[in-house]
């Protein structure tokens, strides 16, 4: 039997994210590109704690957070090009995990990107804005903006 090279996580994350920019975040296609079997991917990752679609949530998760911060794309724009159905499937998942409305994040960020700035300028301020970190089945993503958000684990389907 001819010996499987396991992927790490970061190339896995990486090749989602290729796809996501393809539209296309499909199990096979990320196997592919990896060169191992949809199998042998699935069962690599299972032996790493997590699965193919709990990373294609935090990817989707972090790049959604990045464009929000980093873009003034339109929200539904946004959700379009993550591969999402729509604006309110997008909202909805962001919303479940995040706890927070993609456009209430944008916008709290954006204060909290002000208030960096200026904390900058004046060392002695003292940074009062602590990123928030949740905590829910012991599984966190760090976002682009240096905050930790939970990533629930998904139902199997």
């Amino acid at each position: 039997m001819k010996p499987v090279h396991a992927p790490s996580l970061y190339s896995v994350r990486a090749a989602i994210a290729a796809s996501l920019h393809y539209g296309d975040t499909a199990l096979q296609r990320t196997a592919f590109q990896l060169g191992i079997s949809s199998r042998s991917l699935q069962r690599h990752l299972a032996e790493l704690g997590t699965s193919y679609s709990d990373l294609v949530t935090e990817v989707r998760l972090d790049t959604a957070c990045h464009l929000l911060l980093e873009s003034n794309e339109r929200i539904s724009v946004i959700a379009l090009r993550l591969g999402y159905a729509g604006t309110s499937s997008f909202s909805r998942a962001f919303t479940h995990l995040t706890k927070m409305p993609p456009v209430i994040y944008r916008r709290q960020r954006a204060v909290q990107g002000n208030d960096r700035s200026r904390l900058r300028k004046e060392p002695d301020a003292g940074n009062q804005h602590k990123p928030s970190r949740l905590a829910r089945n012991g599984k966190t993503s760090s976002l682009p903006s240096g905050n930790t958000v939970a990533i629930p684990r998904q139902g199997k389907k």
